[in-house]
């Protein structure tokens, strides 16, 4: 359950994302299930997915607590790939959102919560023809 105090240090979530993005496990995770690259702006966490060596039918985003979970179906395959990330702070009061343009998914993740929950779930179906 998540707490509904947004205390973070930016710092602490800066080292852990560096820890994050430089895991050997994060590298073999980008070649193993699709590539995921991370932005920081001034009003959004940017999560950015390339698909240009994927072909996706499906696009499943989930958030639990802190976690944002990313689930792709690709076409011809009989699983779903995945991926998670950890976020600072409790993702229920997010309103993310999503783009899909040539051959990249952007999933945006406010940085300021908005006042009632949002959707825990987005799914996004016949991404093939994209």
């Amino acid at each position: 359950m998540c707490k509904d105090k947004e205390d973070f240090y930016l710092e602490n979530w800066e080292e852990s994302m560096k820890d994050w993005l430089l895991d050997p496990a994060t590298v073999q995770l980008d070649e193993q299930e699709f590539r995921v690259d991370f932005l920081d702006t001034t009003e959004s966490f940017i999560v950015e997915i390339e698909t240009e060596n994927i072909c996706p039918e499906e696009l499943i985003i989930k958030k639990k607590d802190t976690q944002l979970l990313i689930l792709i179906m690709v076409k011809d395959e009989s699983k779903m790939r995945k991926r998670s990330i950890r976020f600072p702070f409790c993702l229920k009061q997010r309103a993310i959102t999503y783009s899909i343009e040539h051959h990249t998914i952007e999933i945006n993740v406010p940085k300021k919560a908005c006042s009632t929950p949002s959707s825990i779930v987005i799914r996004v179906q016949g991404l093939s023809n994209e």
